[in-house]
């Protein structure tokens, strides 16, 4: 059987994925990145080809990208995150879209036509705010685990008004909203419009929002909260987090140069 791989190292997660002749995933690996960029990268795309049903060496051809893509041995081919994240998201919503990728520190837009090129992109990786980080750092600031984020929020019925330009303002701001009388839960919920808000600062535009990352997977309310402020249609995409590494599948099959 002849397969292809992605793999995805990002500062906080490695993701791989394993595709056949068809777009759709054989095989997904996920692993946490830690210290070991090489490492991480390996096991996610042991665990994608053990959950594929084939072995590492039947993959013909790999391609890697994230922030450790030069570090994954045998990657073969390196390709930008901007490059994989448009290729896996058309090729799941073969649709003009804006897609909105925010990962555990940086967040990207970008923008696609019918066809699946480019239009433009944008990246916010000067602040740590609207991204993973963002919600990591208030969360301790509360004394919160951060997969319990979104019940606590799901508790209030307004939000507290928390900055979206500055995370280390923002985690002070935290103690300043609490001695004002809001609670954990207009906290919570204020985290997850100041993300939203970043979003549309960043330059996410236009009629449909289709959202990935690993933030968006386990964080349901924020993208309620996207769709609130910019009132057009958001969908989140399947696989979500690993849309970079499928998109560096497709194109390691197809070895664009």
């Amino acid at each position: 059987m002849v397969v292809y791989a992605g793999v995805d190292v990002g500062s906080t997660w490695a993701k791989a994925v394993v595709v056949g002749h068809g777009d759709a995933p054989l095989g997904l690996g996920l692993e946490p990145t830690g210290l070991d960029l090489a490492g991480a990268g390996i096991r996610a795309l042991q665990a994608a080809c053990a959950e594929a049903g084939v072995r590492m060496t039947d993959v013909s051809r790999m391609a890697s990208t994230g922030y450790g893509r030069d570090d994954v041995p045998g990657h073969g081919l390196t390709r930008s995150e901007i490059m994989c994240l448009a290729r896996g998201a058309h090729a799941l919503l073969p649709r003009a879209m804006t897609v909105v990728d925010i990962g555990g520190q940086d967040s990207k837009v970008v923008i696609l036509d019918e066809a699946g090129r480019r239009v433009d992109y944008r990246l916010n990786r000067k602040c740590a705010a609207g991204t993973g980080a963002f919600i990591e750092m208030v969360c301790l600031r509360l004394g919160l685990p951060v997969a319990d984020l979104n019940a606590l929020a799901a508790k209030a019925d307004r939000a507290a008004p928390l900055s979206s330009f500055c995370s280390v303002f923002a985690a002070t701001e935290v103690l300043d909203l609490l001695r004002k009388g809001f609670g954990g839960p207009e906290i919570a919920r204020g985290v997850y419009q100041s993300v939203a808000q970043r979003v549309a600062d960043i330059g996410a535009r236009g009629t449909l929002l289709a959202l990935s990352g690993g933030v968006v997977a386990h964080h349901a309310l924020l993208v309620d909260a996207v769709r609130s402020l910019l009132h057009v249609e958001v969908q989140v995409l399947p696989h979500t987090q690993h849309i970079s590494a499928l998109g560096a599948a497709l194109l390691a099959r197809e070895g664009t140069p």
